[in-house]
């Protein structure tokens, strides 16, 4: 009975005529069933019975008021959305204020934010479906504040595409009235990243203004001892003291400045699909491709803010844009945002990309299947399937592998 049941229910929810869509799917909107309904009766009551046309006029005015009512309700309505916070990791919430100003004396009824929060847990929280977030009434002459907490589904900017929108189709949903909102600010929401607490022991060292090391000698640290002056030494640097005793001049030998260096490219190509026989396996083919391009960012995402996290200097090269992340969190931040808002449709390759300045020897590269050069070290490649595509890859990892057993994998290559 249960296999009976769901095959019935797969029977009648199918959409046998795919392709015919985009000519009926007009008739959701009971706008058009009532303008259908009207034309009828007003032929029926021109060639049957006048008195259908009283049908008629009726239909007619809950038409006239089904429509203009929601337009002129929003003609009085202003609304501004503000951000507590500017960025947040993914999954942890973020507050998120609308302020609505009704200008009318007369109250609006199913006032909805559409168009900047789709999808989310909150919407899908407060209202029955997941078009937005829905308020039950605006008083008259009034200004009213709601705040949600707004968990993000996805990484990236929001309101999505700097704007949002609130609109109502009260009483009927005949019509729905948008009116465009104000935003002040935006919300950045980092890729999804997983703490990576080791560090390669063939991590390069390289020299830097506030990290010293009591094994080499420098000019900036602790002092580590004293030596006989010698040609081209500082006079800064002499030590007074033992000067006076040996009766020649001594110099202090200071620590050297020095920190890790790793570079990472996130380095992908989106590739034109082949020609596939129906639109469906096309559908399929692109959400592959951008699963592969999402696990890629949140790779590089946890490499970045790991790496960080141990005072590394991490540089961040996606494309040609090179992002010095240093040691500092104002660096980690616009790296993160760089990634949080990048486009997955784009090529991301950095085969043609030159930049000024002294490359890490240290570089790790997270790249795709397509992408990968055999025989590269450090190299982490993202593939969409549980084939080995590349033996000679540094960590290999796929989109159906969660993002947290990139750690164990990170922990032993760095024993290795």
């Amino acid at each position: 009975m249960a296999r009976l049941l769901t095959s019935a229910s797969n029977a009648l929810s199918a959409d046998f005529c795919p392709s015919a869509n985009r000519w009926v799917y007009w008739l959701k909107n009971p706008f058009w069933i009532l303008l259908l309904a009207v034309i009828g009766s007003a032929t029926c009551g021109a060639f049957l019975n006048p008195w259908i046309l009283a049908l008629t006029a009726l239909l007619l005015a809950v038409v006239a008021v089904g429509t203009v009512l929601p337009w002129v309700a929003m003609k009085g309505v202003s609304c501004e959305v503000m951000f507590d916070v500017r960025r947040v990791p993914f999954g942890e919430p973020a507050l998120v204020r609308l302020n609505v100003r009704n200008r009318w004396p007369l109250p609006v009824w199913g006032l909805s934010l559409v168009n900047g929060f789709t999808n989310s847990a909150a919407a899908t929280a407060l209202t029955d479906s997941d078009d937005g977030i829905a308020f039950a009434r605006v008083p008259g002459r009034s200004t009213v504040e709601h705040s949600w907490r707004f968990v993000a589904p996805q990484r990236g900017a929001y309101p999505v595409n700097g704007r949002a929108e609130v609109e109502t189709s009260f009483p009927f949903g005949l019509f729905r009235a948008r009116r465009e909102v104000r935003v002040t600010g935006k919300l950045i929401v980092w890729p999804q990243t997983v703490a990576l607490p080791n560090l390669p022991d063939v991590a390069e060292t390289s020299s830097v203004d506030d990290s010293f090391s009591d094994r080499r000698v420098g000019d900036f640290g602790d002092m580590l001892g004293t030596r006989l002056f010698r040609e081209g030494d500082s006079l800064r640097r002499v030590h007074w003291a033992q000067t006076a005793r040996q009766q020649t001049l001594i110099v202090t030998e200071r620590q050297a400045p020095l920190t890790t260096s790793v570079r990472v490219v996130l380095d992908f190509a989106r590739e034109p699909a082949p020609p596939l026989s129906s639109p469906r396996r096309f559908s399929e083919f692109a959400t592959i491709r951008g699963e592969v391009a999402e696990q890629c960012i949140r790779v590089a995402a946890s490499l970045c803010e790991s790496l960080h996290r141990q005072h590394c200097r991490v540089e961040l090269l996606i494309g040609d844009r090179l992002l010095v992340v240093g040691n500092s969190a104002a660096g980690l931040d616009r790296a993160m945002d760089a990634l949080a808002t990048l486009d997955c449709d784009q090529h991301v390759t950095t085969a043609n990309a030159a930049h000024s300045g002294r490359s890490p020897e240290f570089t790790i590269t997270v790249t795709n299947a397509d992408n990968a050069v055999p025989g590269r070290r450090r190299q982490i490649v993202v593939v969409d399937t549980d084939a080995i595509v590349n033996a000679d890859a540094w960590i290999l990892l796929n989109t159906k592998q969660p993002l947290c057993e990139l750690a164990s994998v990170w922990r032993k290559v760095c024993h290795d």
